[in-house]
């Protein structure tokens, strides 16, 4: 059986998965390792990472293989053009060293724009010519299909919607320090900093340590009115921003993606009535406009879960 294999390289770890030829979208086998791409060298780890694929595969040849980078792309996608979180891939021509070592060719790509083709071609964007994907997390990201072709502007991505300003007023900086931004005030830090402020730091509940994930599953089990809250406040402002982002790439669909969006009915409800209060009715219009039917914007949830990358790295062009 022939194989292609994804590579999904993130901050903290790096997934690895086999790709079946002939069942698109099935992951005949996978293994995790951490990523150790802290330092200067990247060999190494690239070493290691082409060992573990032929382990998975037992022989059998590889025919082509993906990579997807937590980072930005350089412009002949052949790497990463700034990794924040993996330093030792900046200008490392990662392209060149795993085709070289697997002996087939290699395609390189940002990780959400991997995420938005797997839910493009196999997940909750099938069906749709134009689909928006966003990515709350520690961080934002987004994504955009268009025919099943990604969009992109500069640095392998289609913009760097993180650093929307959602809030002028607001005192909240994101990593680059521009405060009221997407991603200060849809990030997991900002879940953090809601639920510290509305429990109080000496709460017994939390003993003064709240870990976003923690406010995330309590949200999405309903019992906990407190994590219910600040969800709900997060889901506004990612309703804002897909408003905001919306008249720009007029998406038919848009998925929500990664952790924060495991946080059920209370988030999905909050970004769907933002949404529909800002921009429903204009974008429901464009749609009668097109296709002669008034269809509001399907805002749902990312079908396939953290293994989308493996999948969506091997797709594309």
């Amino acid at each position: 059986m022939n194989y292609a294999v994804g590579i999904d390289i993130g901050a903290s770890n790096t997934k690895i998965g086999l790709v079946t030829r002939d069942r698109p979208g099935h992951i005949a086998a996978q293994r995790t390792l951490p990523t150790q791409l802290d330092g200067s060298q990247a060999e190494p780890f690239v070493d290691d990472i082409v060992g573990v694929v032929r382990q998975l595969a037992e022989g059998a040849p590889i025919v082509r293989a993906g990579v997807s980078l937590c980072s930005l792309i350089n412009a002949d996608h052949t790497g990463a053009f700034l990794s924040v979180n993996a330093p030792a891939l900046n200008h490392f021509n990662i392209k060149a060293a795993c085709e070289a070592r697997l002996g087939c060719p290699v395609q390189v790509m940002n990780d959400v724009n991997a995420y938005a083709l797997a839910e493009y071609y196999h997940g909750a964007g099938q069906g749709v010519e134009r689909l928006l994907v966003i990515a709350p997390g520690t961080g934002l990201a987004i994504a955009c299909i268009n025919a099943g072709r990604l969009l992109e502007t500069w640095a392998g991505v289609c913009a760097d919607a993180a650093r929307i300003i959602l809030d002028p007023a607001s005192d909240v900086a994101c990593n680059a320090g521009v405060r009221g931004t997407a991603e200060a005030l849809c990030g997991t830090a900002h879940i953090v900093r809601l639920a510290q402020q509305r429990y109080g730091r000496d709460n017994p509940r939390w003993r003064g340590d709240v870990a976003a994930r923690d406010v995330i599953t309590a949200s999405r089990n309903g019992a906990d009115p407190i994590a219910v809250a600040v969800m709900a406040e997060i889901g506004e402002y990612i309703g804002h921003l897909a408003a905001i982002l919306s008249p720009i790439f007029f998406p038919q669909r848009i998925v929500i993606t990664g952790g924060t969006s495991e946080a059920g009915d209370v988030l999905f409800t909050a970004i769907r009535n933002r949404y529909a209060t800002l921009i429903g009715d204009y974008m429901a219009n464009l749609a009668l406009l097109e296709t002669g039917i008034r269809r509001p914007v399907e805002i749902v949830k990312g079908a396939l879960g953290p293994e989308a990358a493996i999948l969506g790295s091997v797709l594309g062009e």
